[in-house]
């Protein structure tokens, strides 16, 4: 009888084992465990071959402003400290590949056959927390789940639940925004921001339950919503074969290459922008946000000041008030040069409550007015017969007001 009281007891024993491992191994992971296991997934992946789709808009406007179809190679490159990472991208639509290999980052333009070399030694580039290279979609992946794991910051993350997905959602409370260059890093307030409050960080991201790994993520800040998707094609877990080298897609011949940052590529001559002051403004006829032609030849008679601007510069945002003063006394025209969508101008102009004529450019009037060069704002100050007699780059507060007092327009 002990003996069968024994053999039972054990029984019993046993099957609780068996219940306690079974009742383990059904637990729904937590939060922070699933998103542990989700992180180690990721972090298998050496080399991987994918496609995204890519929205981007500022966050008033109805529509994406663009959408970008983007066929992309991702290598982990540790020997890059900084962003660690290699990629080739390739923009069809556009006929851009842009290559980065942890050193270097080489665009080749397609369209007007012109390559740029940056090696990241340039003053712009150096007055970056971060090297501004935006990292491929595993990269940035990785450097968002490892914050949310991580931080001590004020955060709130939450997870949803979908028959397919979880979807994890990140809110951050602190007074800088976060962004994500290879790591965490807290960005500057730019000085064109109009209030504290328009410093917010919001980030979700979706995981697919059937394999555990994020395919999707919103980025959503005060200057620019960003979405993105992944369509994985391969990867593996094993380091490529053969390293991404950025000089090697630079086309043997037929293209003209300017390397960013180095002392001998320096402007040798003065701008297109310059050698148009004492002349008159080259002419144009463009269509307004309503379809209205606007020409230059319509504006004679006063002063006149030619703003090139683009959506989603600071700078030339800061600058829109005063521009608005200006013209109540003198004939002020904005020319958008990044070839938005008339939509999107539309959105941007009763956001910003821009009164005056606001047009979207074309290359030959922005070619004209600065050549290759896109950078904005730029401000061209034409007298009342429309010679130019001053052009300004960039915005300080002020800084019209102040050139019209050097013109004597006051």
């Amino acid at each position: 009888m002990k003996r069968k009281k024994s053999s039972l007891m054990t029984m019993l024993a046993m099957a609780a084992i068996v219940c306690t491992i079974s009742t383990s191994c059904n637990r729904e992971l937590t939060q922070e465990e699933y998103l542990k296991k989700v992180l180690a997934n990721v972090e298998k992946i050496k080399v991987a071959e994918y496609e995204t789709t890519e929205k981007v808009k500022a966050p008033y406007e109805k529509k994406w402003n663009r959408i970008w179809q983007i066929k992309k190679t991702e290598h982990d490159n540790p020997a890059d400290t900084t962003l660690g990472f290699s990629c080739v991208e390739d923009v069809k639509a556009e006929k851009r590949v842009l290559v980065y290999d942890g050193t270097l980052a080489v665009t080749v333009d397609n369209n007007d056959k012109t390559v740029t070399v940056k090696d990241f030694q340039d003053k712009r580039s150096k007055s970056f927390p971060h090297r501004p290279y935006w990292p491929p979609f595993f990269n940035y992946v990785k450097s968002l789940m490892r914050y949310m794991l991580t931080t001590t910051d004020s955060i709130q993350l939450v997870r949803e639940e979908t028959e397919e997905d979880y979807i994890y959602k990140l809110s951050i409370y602190e007074d800088q925004q976060v962004e994500f260059f290879g790591r965490d890093y807290k960005v500057p307030r730019p000085s064109f921001s109009l209030s504290e409050e328009d410093e917010y960080s919001f980030y979700t991201l979706w995981i697919r339950k059937a394999d555990a790994l994020p395919y999707r993520y919103l980025r959503e800040m005060s200057h620019q919503v960003q979405d993105i998707t992944c369509r994985l094609t391969t990867w593996s877990d094993q380091p490529a074969k053969e390293a991404i080298v950025a000089t090697d897609y630079i086309p043997k011949e037929g293209y003209e290459v300017h390397y960013v940052g180095k002392e001998e590529q320096k402007k040798k001559g003065p701008s297109v922008e310059e050698l148009l002051v004492g002349k008159p403004a080259p002419d144009w006829t463009l269509k307004d946000i309503d379809g209205k032609e606007v020409s230059l030849k319509s504006l004679r008679g006063k002063p006149t000041i030619i703003n090139l601007t683009g959506l989603g510069c600071g700078p030339c945002a800061l600058s829109y008030p005063e521009l608005v003063e200006m013209s109540k006394r003198f004939n002020v025209v904005s020319i958008e040069a990044w070839g938005n969508k008339v939509q999107s101008l539309i959105d941007y102009v009763e956001h910003h409550k821009i009164t005056y004529p606001f047009l979207p450019g074309n290359d030959e009037v922005l070619d004209a007015y600065v050549g290759g060069d896109r950078g904005v704002p730029v401000y061209f100050y034409l007298d009342k017969n429309h010679i130019i007699r001053k052009v300004d780059r960039g915005y300080t507060h002020g800084h019209i007001a102040k050139s019209i007092k050097e013109l004597g327009w006051e």
